[in-house]
């Protein structure tokens, strides 16, 4: 049940496809979709199951009809390719050539997608028919093992997105990614289409590519110019989809294209009526204008720059860039004055028929906004109309259309329409078709011929166009093939001309019908016949017959006819109607001879037509081609019968069916005649013959057929009248004609034919005229038999008569040339002939496959190949698109029952498979290769492709000469066989050309190879075959000689020749040829080999007999040698000349023999030579002397003197008497060979790299290993020595490239690798420098280092600024941790002015909070050390404040820990920030010693617990910094603190305390870096990820100024205070300041009674405020207002650091 289930579900899904949008082909030619069949899914077994096979199975074109479906084009392209298929007729299909459903699995099957969509209805919904299956659609079924979720269709998900999106041009920014829509395709200046394919992300939805609303299928080539937008949408709700409920995507690809250099553009320019240069097409360049003086407005080519070309075209040489200005004016906005040398504004241009505009609504007016001739880009292909208006005062001339016949001939009369709208409004539409569209007949306007070649207009007389713009003439001898529209003065309809596309001028043929006669055919109406339609006018009324030689012959002679089709009527004297047919009249056409059938009819006694039997009448033309027939009546000698007529030449066949009560007992009759039987009048009658039955039963899958086979051989194949199948197999019942007995040349046979899958072909013959039973079993089909199946290949000791050869109709260079959509009829004859006996009466055909292959070898769809549904030996070519393809034709083994020589005959030798060339498109017949045939002296005929056999004797292959016609270049593709012949592009390889033009192809083995002559881009082929055969030598006794043995002269002796086949094989009444040998000696004595009579017509390829010729030396010979040409040529025998099986047709029968001309040479064979006395020796001195002086080259005469030297016998060595030569020449040979091992190792080091030193090394080696001598021949020892000196530089270089490469992304703690690279890299030699590759990396990192510095400064300094602003806007500081203090050393540590009212604020402070020890807190040291640390930075005394000393609340060492670590840090900051006294047991060593001893093992300091804190390791460092120079334990301390610090440092470069990432964390970090003089920007240590403490500070800013605590708050007072400082820290570092707390260079006021400058707390002379202090550099500090001095400050160090990395480069390069 389950399965059931699932093959509904498979069987629905299989019914899916897409609704087409693309535009109908035309409907003569509904043109092809595109067929795959694949499987990508099943590709291991499952359950022990493997596939019956993977991969693409088929991908062709299929020809569409009115009846397509989609499911009927996958069946059409599996049978065309052989394949079977199960259930394609029910509309599901579950098995393809044993893929079936379930096999892979039990959700596997097969499915298919419409254009990569699995579609919402059945394939059979899809029909040309409705619209839903179109030219250009890709119909794709596949294999899935989930239900189609492998494939990329779900029902799981709705995405709508498309995953994949590729272009057959064009490089696409960004990279596809399916969330981003918008994209740039960059296209080359050259590409004027694309090919979209997207593929979306769930096929069950639709994917759709349109320009401008215009959609496109997958297939189709997208017309682009730079600009145009592609729009890709997926899933649009309003679109058929097998889900619901999904939102569309959509994606915008906007082209840019690279302007072109140059266009070819048709140009036409016109004025006063008439142009002023013949339209033509040429090239412009970008610059044309511009060579001129003129300039335009857009890179590429304008509507300006094909302007210019005009001029050059009408003005010539007068035209220059000094005289341009007198023939045209054009302003700067592109508005034209002068126009070939006219003053005027009356002009204008169009192109492609259209008005130019921009694609934008005008603004006023309507329409669009036009373009100039210097902003009008154009393109090849554009055709350019530059017009003065005839009517210049109001400019009312029509731009015109003319619609015409495309057809015409002189004295048809033929109405032509012309449609125009005003040039000058032309505006009011965007686009040319618009504008056509919107045309309105023209009355008025006059029609005439123009001539191309100059332009001139020959207005047709009285051709004036009515009010429906129809002109009404007679086409006489002005016709030039180009129809326009001219302006009519008199009227004052003014006519812009636009010349049709050029007219065919139908030729006209004068010729005779002939053939009639007073008695029979005697007279004839003929009337035009176009597309199946039949004219009305009698074209021979009023033209009489005349007489036509004697006896009665008539003809209308003289009839003058244009080519083309026409319906002929033929009448008796007495003006029956004989019957009517279709004839063709071509340009060649001289005259047709008509004849007729006058009586047609069944001759059975008493049988009445159309009562008993009916008939169908067919008449073929000499062509094959069917001609459209019909019948009538004729009364002879009182009976009145069916007539027909016909051509004379031509097949008339008809068909004779019994009906009513005759049709159970008697079978259909077909009687025909042809070629000379149709001369003259015929009869066609025939006996109806009576029924006999025959069942035939075969094993399950059989396929069963049967028919007659008659004489001269014609295969006649009747449907069953019945089939039955079971679980045993299947039974099929023929009703068939009873046979007449046979008679001389007069023979008729029943056949049955059974094909399996699985097994052979089985064929069997006899008349069975009473009813019969066979029974076909699995033997007789070799079913399971592994040793015969259908790829077996049989040898002669099989069967001594069955040679797997093949016969093809095309012709005898086995090249065609067609056109798209052109066909042409192949018919396939395998030889040797499947005969059973001498009377070749029954004929067996084998199965035969068709393979279609590109140039290279690969499966290509150029063409269909259709084979008969009953005979595969007819087949039908069909061009499916331009390009060169490869047939190849092969065949199955089969079984004929009655056989001759056996009953199991060989599938194709490989060597033997048929091959022809087609091109599509691109026609080479034309080309001379003069490819011929000597045929030994006697003549010289073309090459032919099948029959000329190019045999060889050597393993080298054969060679071929021939003289192609002047300009041609050759090149071949050799054939590669193996268990089949394969072929892999085409090569000079082994193609030599002579001085006087004579190509020589080498090469050519056991197969057939296609010669291809190229002139001029085109191409012709020729198919040859190749042979490679042998011979031996016999004794008397039939023994085998030596091939050393040497005869003496008057010896006869036997040439058993092994490997030759018949060049005329065996084809009933076609060929039937006795082969014999011919040898011709060097003295002109003739030798014949034996006849054979009839049985070596048969038995020449498999009988040894049959290839032996015994020659005799003459007795006064007395040369070394003796040499022998030949030629296999007939002996007895009768049939055609060879090529005659081209003319056979099945259907009309093989032909009928004539006799051949005894003695005709049929095919050479290679020289041989007969070796006397003596030549053995004489041929080894001969080879020695021949070596001369010994280089590299003379190995092969070497080795060839060696091994015919060691052929000889001892006696015969001795005779050698230069034999010290070869030893002394194969000593110096080694020596050259040793030599040139070397070389080659020398110059396969090739480029230097640092990957060579292997090789390198291998050849310094190989060099020491030779002798003195042999190095002496070492021609390249200078490149080893330069290699070896090349390496030692790159190996220098290369740890410098990878110092560089090591960098990597440029970040602030890249600094240290930066410099090292480029110590590195300066300590180099200038060569080594040479070879670092990365060297612009290194600058270009030492550019980005010094980027990164300005842009974290930049951003700094704004901060800074208004961090300083802000805070100098809150008011007057209070004393307290928030609000006081730390805002003022803020302030004053980065220069402001901190308000006056702060120090009064203390004062009064300290005189209400200092106790009896001068302390404002009873617990907290940090209130003293916080106020001192203020004042200090303000210049106050903290020795008196109000009276207090601050400084003593400092002397208790119990009162300064009560804190923990944080008062000894704070005491020992505020009592070095200017250097003063300690008091009472307070020493600055024991508070180093406590800070000290508080430090974590970890090497970081807290409040408590275990860990390190950020804060407190900050400032127990900034309290230890004074102390880290001269303190070594100290700095061992701070050493260990800062690691800690760096390993609290997070991956964003900030800080945190106590579990939170802050501010003020970050802020204590930069002021602890500082104070020890470290850069928190680029110390590696403090930057993580290219992150620093500076930039996470900075992500705390708030804007307008100050800092947040955390990321997530807002402004806090603390976080601004602290990281303002910071800041301040980091600027006085980067100045060169001392640092935050060491307040060294602020110059204290003492006695705390004289006031601070309020404007500069640095400056202690109030009397002058403009003096700065020289002893006091603090007041020099820049204040965070002070932006220019910040920014020199920062950019100084970048700009040098900069300027350094330039002049390095600088030096480089010099």
């Amino acid at each position: 049940m389950k399965k059931k289930i699932l093959s509904l579900l498979l069987a629905l899904v299989m019914a899916l496809s897409l609704v087409p949008t693309s535009v109908l082909a035309a409907p003569d030619d509904l043109g092809q979709a595109r067929v795959i069949v694949e499987n990508t899914t099943f590709t291991e077994p499952v359950d022990g199951n493997a596939p019956a096979w993977t991969g693409t199975l088929v991908d062709t074109w299929v020809k569409l009809t009115k009846e397509s479906t989609m499911m009927s084009c996958v069946a059409e392209a599996l049978k065309a390719k052989g394949y079977t298929q199960t259930g394609a007729e029910s509309n599901y299909i579950s098995e393809i050539n044993g893929l079936a459903a379930f096999d892979g699995g039990n959700q596997s099957g097969w499915m298919g997608t419409m254009n990569d969509w699995f579609a919402n209805e059945g394939f059979g919904a899809f029909t040309v028919a409705n619209g839903k299956l179109e030219a250009g659609d890709e119909i794709r079924v596949m294999y899935t093992c989930s239900l189609g979720d492998d494939l990329g269709g779900s029902w799981n998900n709705n995405d709508t997105t498309v995953k994949a999106l590729t272009f057959s041009a064009g490089e696409l920014s960004p990279a596809f990614y399916k969330d981003t829509h918008s994209y740039t395709l960059k296209l080359a200046a050259d590409v004027s289409s694309v090919v979209v394919t997207p593929t979306a992300s769930n096929k069950n939805f639709q994917v759709r590519t349109s320009v401008d609303g215009t959609e496109y299928k997958r297939t189709a080539k997208i017309p682009v110019a730079d600009g145009t937008v592609i729009t890709v949408k997926c899933g649009d709700p309003s679109w058929p989809s097998m889900n619901k409920g999904a939102e569309a995507h959509e994606y915008k690809i906007t082209v840019s294209q690279e302007a072109p250099a140059a266009v070819k553009v048709t140009l036409r320019s016109q004025m006063a009526g008439g142009y002023l240069h013949a339209p033509q097409e040429v090239e412009v360049a970008a610059n044309t204008a511009e060579k001129y003086g003129f300039t335009d407005a857009l890179e590429g080519v304008t509507a300006l720059d094909a302007l210019v070309k005009a001029h050059e075209l009408v003005f010539g040489e007068a035209f220059t860039k000094e005289t341009a200005g007198e023939y045209l004016a054009v302003g700067s906005s592109g508005w034209i004055s002068k126009l070939f040398g006219e003053k005027t504004n009356a002009c204008g241009f169009f192109v492609n028929q259209g008005y130019p505009n921009d694609g934008t609504p005008a603004s006023y007016g309507g329409g669009y906004n036009g373009t100039m001739v210097t902003n009008t880009p154009l393109l090849s292909g554009d055709v350019v109309d530059f017009y003065v208006y005839a009517d210049d005062s109001t400019w009312s001339d029509y731009y015109t259309w003319v619609d015409a016949p495309a057809e015409m001939y002189v004295g048809q009369k033929v109405t032509a329409t012309v449609t125009g709208f005003y040039a000058s409004s032309a505006y009011l539409h965007k686009t040319p078709a618009e504008l056509k569209a919107a045309a309105k007949p023209l009355e008025g306007a006059k029609l005439g011929w123009m001539d191309p070649e100059t332009g001139a207009v020959t207005v047709i007389d009285g051709a004036v166009t009515d009010k429906n713009g129809q002109a009404t003439f007679t086409v006489d001898d002005s016709f030039t093939g180009y129809l326009t529209a001219v302006s009519n003065d008199e009227e004052e309809v003014y006519a812009l001309m636009n010349p049709t596309a050029k007219v065919k001028e139908i030729p006209m043929v004068t010729l005779d019908l002939k053939g009639l006669h007073s008695a029979q055919l005697a007279s004839l109406k003929l009337y035009s016949y176009a597309s199946g339609v039949k004219g009305d006018v009698d074209l021979l009324a009023g033209k009489n017959t005349v007489a036509d030689g004697d006896y009665g012959g008539l003809k209308y002679a003289g009839v003058k006819l244009p080519v083309g089709n026409y319906w002929a009527q033929g009448y008796n004297e007495a003006g029956q109607y004989n019957g009517g047919i279709v004839v063709t009249v071509a340009e060649d056409t001289t005259s047709i001879a008509f004849s007729r059938t006058y009586g047609i009819y069944a001759s059975n006694s008493g049988w009445v037509e159309n009562t008993d039997y009916t008939i169908d009448y067919q008449v073929v033309g000499a062509d094959g081609m069917n001609r459209k027939a019909e019948t009538g009546t004729s009364t002879n000698w009182g009976t009145t019968r069916t007539s027909g007529i016909f051509v004379q030449g031509d097949t008339v066949k008809a068909t004779l069916t019994p009906i009513g009560d005759k049709a159970a007992d008697y079978v259909a009759a077909t009687v025909s005649k042809t070629g000379t039987q149709t001369e003259s009048a015929i009869e066609l009658y025939a006996s109806i013959p009576a029924a006999t039955r025959v069942t035939v039963n075969a094993p399950k899958g059989s396929t069963i057929s049967a028919g007659i086979f008659r004489t001269y051989w014609t295969y006649e194949f009747v449907e069953a009248a019945s089939v039955t199948e079971n679980a045993d197999g299947v039974s099929a019942t023929f009703t068939l004609p009873v046979l007449p007995a046979d008679s001389y040349l007069n023979y008729n046979n029943h056949f049955v034919r059974v094909q399996h899958p699985d097994g052979v072909t089985y064929w069997t013959f006899d008349k069975w005229n009473t009813q019969q039973t066979i029974d076909v079993t699995r033997e007789d089909l070799h079913i399971g038999d592994s040793e015969y199946t259908k790829t077996t290949v049989n040898g002669f000791d099989k069967n001594l008569y069955d040679l797997g050869n093949v016969y093809l109709t095309v012709n005898q260079k086995g090249y065609k040339n067609l056109e798209v959509g052109q066909s042409f009829d192949l018919q396939v004859f395998r030889n040797w002939q499947a005969i059973e006996n001498y009377m070749n009466t029954k004929i067996a055909l084998p199965d035969v496959h068709y393979r279609v292959i590109d140039v290279n070898g690969n499966d290509s769809d150029i063409l269909t190949i259709s084979t008969d549904a009953n005979n595969s030996s007819i087949a039908s070519v069909t061009a499916n698109k331009n390009g060169t393809a490869i047939v190849l034709v092969t065949y199955d083994a089969m079984t004929h029952a009655q056989g001759m020589g056996g009953t199991e005959l060989s599938a194709i030798w490989p060597e033997f498979t048929g091959v022809f060339v087609v091109t599509v498109g691109a026609d080479g017949t034309a080309i001379e290769t003069n490819a011929v045939m000597d045929r030994l002296g006697a003549k010289t005929t073309p090459l032919d492709a099948e029959h000329d056999i190019l045999y060889y004797f050597d393993d080298q292959g054969a060679s071929y000469s021939f003289k192609p016609e002047e300009g041609c270049t050759v090149t071949v593709a050799r054939s590669t066989v193996t268990d089949k012949m394969s072929f892999n592009g085409f090569t000079a390889d082994g193609v030599t050309v002579a001085a006087d033009g004579t190509v020589t192809v080498t090469g050519l083995t056991t197969g057939r190879h296609i010669l291809c002559v190229e002139k001029d881009g085109v191409k012709t082929y020729q198919v040859v075959t190749a042979r490679g055969v042998s011979y031996d030598f016999l004794d008397a006794d039939g023994k085998v000689l030596p091939k050393t043995t040497e005869f003496k002269a008057g010896d006869k002796v036997k040439i058993q020749f092994n490997g030759l086949v018949n060049p005329a094989e065996k084809l009933s009444g076609v060929y039937n040829r006795t082969p014999i040998i011919n040898l011709v000696g060097e003295d002109n004595t003739k030798f014949v080999s034996g006849q054979a009579g009839w049985a070596g017509t048969y038995d020449f390829n498999g009988n040894p007999a049959r290839q032996a010729i015994t020659v005799t030396i003459p007795d006064n010979w007395t040369e070394l040698s003796y040499s022998l040409t030949g030629a296999i040529t007939a002996g007895r025998g009768f049939g055609q000349a060879t090529g005659a099986h081209r003319a056979a047709r099945y259907g009309t029968g093989l032909g009928k023999y004539t006799e051949t001309t005894i003695g005709d040479i049929m095919s050479q064979l290679p020289a041989l030579s007969l070796k006397l006395e003596g030549w053995h020796v004489n041929d080894v001195i001969e080879k020695i002397d021949a070596i001369g002086e010994v280089t590299l080259v003379s190995e092969e005469a070497i080795t060839a003197a060696r091994a015919a030297y060691e052929a000889l016998t001892e006696a015969q060595q001795a005779q050698v008497t230069n034999y010290d030569k070869l030893t002394a020449a194969e000593a110096r040979l080694a020596d050259l060979k040793a030599a040139k091992a070397v070389d080659d190792m020398i110059d396969a080091i090739g480029e230097v790299i640092l990957e060579s030193e292997e090789t390198i090394a291998a050849a310094r080696a190989a060099y020491e290993a030779l002798t003195e001598a042999q190095q002496a021949e070492v021609k390249s020892y200078d490149k080893l020595t330069a290699a070896e000196a090349r390496l030692a530089d790159l190996k220098a270089a290369k740890p410098v490239d990878d110092m560089i490469d090591a960098i990597g992304q440029v970040t602030l703690e890249s600094e240290d690798a930066i410099a090292a690279a480029r110590a590195a890299y300066e300590a180099l030699t200038e060569a080594q420098q040479a070879e670092v590759k990365s060297y612009d990396k290194l600058t270009a990192a030492e550019a980005a280092y010094a980027r990164l510095l300005a842009e974290q400064s930049k951003r700094l300094q704004e901060i800074y600024k208004t961090t300083g602003d802000f805070i100098q806007g809150l008011g007057t500081p209070t004393v307290n941790s928030t609000g006081g203090e730390w805002m003022v050393i803020g302030l004053a540590r980065s220069g402001r002015t901190v308000p006056a009212g702060y120090y009064d604020n203390v004062v009064e402070y300290v005189k209400a909070m200092a106790d009896a020890n001068e302390r404002l807190h009873r617990a907290k040291v940090t209130d003293n050390a916080r106020v001192i640390l203020a004042l200090t930075a303000i210049g106050k005394d903290v020795t008196n404040v109000g009276g207090h000393n601050l400084l003593k609340g400092l002397d208790n060492m119990a009162y300064v820990q009560k804190q923990g670590i944080n008062g000894p840090i704070f005491t020992l900051i505020a009592l070095d920030s200017h250097n003063y006294p300690t008091m009472g047991d307070v020493t600055r060593e024991k508070l180093i010693q406590v800070i000290l001893d508080a430090q974590l093992p970890g090497g970081g300091w807290n409040l408590s617990g275990e860990n390190a804190d950020t804060d407190m390791t900050a400032m127990a460092i900034q309290a230890l910094a004074p102390y880290y120079k001269t303190n070594e334990t100290v700095k061992a301390a701070v050493d260990k603190a800062l690691e800690a610090l760096s390993a609290l440092q997070r991956n964003d470069g900030g800080f945190g305390s106590w579990g939170t990432v802050n501010s003020e964390s970050c802020a204590q970090v930069i002021v602890a870096l500082t104070a020890l003089g470290i850069d928190p920007a680029t110390d590696s240590r403090f930057v993580k990820n290219g992150n620093t403490v500076l930039g996470a500070l900075a992500g705390f800013y708030v804007d307008g100024g100050g800092f947040k605590h955390t990321a997530d708050g807002e402004r806090n007072g603390m976080a601004t205070e602290q990281s303002y400082y910071a800041l301040a820290a980091y600027y006085r570092f980067v100045n060169g300041q001392t640092s935050l707390y060491d307040m060294s260079d602020v110059t204290i006021q003492t006695g705390g009674n004289t006031p601070a400058n309020p404007d500069d707390p640095g400056k202690t002379d109030p009397s002058d405020p403009g003096k700065t202090d020289p002893t006091n550099p603090g007041t020099d500090t820049p204040a965070t207002g002070d932006t220019g001095v910040l920014v020199w400050v920062i950019a100084l160090p970048v700009a040098l650091l900069a300027a350094a990395f330039v002049l390095k480069r600088k030096e480089r390069e010099a």
